[in-house]
């Protein structure tokens, strides 16, 4: 994972919010922050239902994703001192060869998800295989998944977390995608630049799934 705008430094703001890699010590800290901040997802609470056993496959699964996608050596947090306030993952245009290690830890997550929820599980992955069929034709920045720590959202964190990639994107000429299921956040992504699509249902049963595509800027600031 690159360091925070590309430079080789953490990206410091004005209220006390510092973005760095993620150390891979941190990732079930990471994996428990996402899970807290995915608490109300539709399409995952839709597929991993049941309190008791969601408890233990939600960190399980972003645990996996998190292994999955650091070897691309993108993964950011947000840091409020030594507090882990939020998690970024992002997919870059262009991909590594895979570390095996951790590949094997994912999978065994990923498993444990499964064991969980045999077939409900298997539905769900199969839904995010379908995505990749929505995404543009042309190389791009996937944004994955991004997570605030609840207790500390509404304070810019989630803008923060995206600007270093925002603004390789920008500098490279790079589109930017992303799909959530949140109405809600479609203006947040707005404001950063990202157009609407129409919805669409790659996961067979649960709720819509929105597409956003953001061309790269020629401003400084993408926000």
């Amino acid at each position: 994972m690159i360091p925070a705008a590309g430079l080789g430094v953490a990206l410091n703001d004005d209220v006390g919010i510092t973005v760095t890699p993620l150390p891979l010590d941190r990732t079930a800290d990471a994996a428990r922050l996402l899970a807290r901040a995915f608490g109300a997802d539709p399409i995952l609470t839709h597929f991993l239902a049941g309190r008791q056993r969601r408890r233990i496959a939600y960190p399980a699964f972003f645990r996996a994703l998190i292994l999955e996608t650091v070897e691309h050596q993108h993964v950011h947090a947000a840091w409020e001192r030594e507090r882990l306030a939020g998690v970024v993952l992002w997919i870059p245009p262009r991909l590594g060869a895979p570390d095996s290690a951790l590949r094997r830890r994912a999978a065994f997550a990923r498993a444990l998800v499964k064991g969980l929820f045999p077939f409900r599980a298997r539905a769900m992955y199969r839904g995010f295989e379908a995505t990749a069929a929505l995404h543009p034709d042309e190389p791009h920045w996937y944004l994955f998944f991004v997570g605030v720590d609840p207790d500390a959202q509404g304070r810019g964190i989630g803008r923060r977390l995206l600007l270093p990639v925002l603004r390789m994107a920008d500098r490279d000429g790079v589109l930017c995608y992303l799909e959530t299921p949140f109405p809600g956040t479609h203006e947040f992504y707005r404001r950063l630049g990202f157009q609407l699509q129409p919805p669409t249902r790659p996961f067979c049963g649960a709720p819509p799934l929105w597409t956003m595509i953001r061309n790269p800027r020629a401003e400084q600031d993408p926000a």
